[in-house]
């Protein structure tokens, strides 16, 4: 019994929880001109620590204060198609800058720009705002408990879908 409520329930809320987050991100970033996927790897490059275009060219180089669209790519598991034109868009909207990556001139590494950054303020209000509607009635615990299960369970996932077939 509860194997046949897993295969129907689990599986279904989670695309229902994805549905409906792309659904608000959508909704509160088209006043800004973006669309969700825009907005999800601005969220990616902030919460990646990433740093600004100023930054980086007042600081030494690393690794850490760029990111390449490839790794972009696996960590929001969107098609590599998908992801150039984001990246093209978010370009030209003056969020991202783009640079020969130092460790592989075939490729580019993005950071953001001085107007992405400063647009980081109402992506962190979207989602401290999603966070606040969805969790409500949630206690400190209970949201603990959510995030370590989810983290496994998406771990579980990530194992169970790059295994091949025997």
């Amino acid at each position: 019994m509860q194997q046949n409520t897993l295969q129907r329930g689990l599986g279904h809320n989670i695309m229902a929880f994805d549905k409906y987050f792309r659904i608000y991100l959508k909704n509160n970033l088209k006043d800004h001109n973006l669309n969700a996927a825009e907005g999800m790897v601005l969220l990616s490059l902030l919460e990646n620590g990433r740093k600004t275009e100023g930054e980086i060219f007042n600081s030494i180089h690393t690794s850490e204060s760029e990111i390449t669209q490839d790794q972009l790519v696996q960590e929001l598991h969107y098609d590599k198609s998908v992801m150039t034109r984001t990246m093209q868009s978010l370009e030209g909207k003056g969020y991202v800058v783009r640079a020969v990556n130092p460790m592989d001139s075939r490729s580019f590494v993005f950071s953001m720009t001085e107007n992405g950054a400063a647009f980081s303020e109402v992506l962190m209000t979207i989602m401290t705002e999603w966070n606040t509607a969805v969790l409500d009635e949630f206690s400190p615990a209970e949201i603990d408990l959510l995030n370590d299960m989810l983290a496994r369970l998406a771990q579980n996932a990530k194992v169970a879908g790059t295994r091949e077939r025997e």
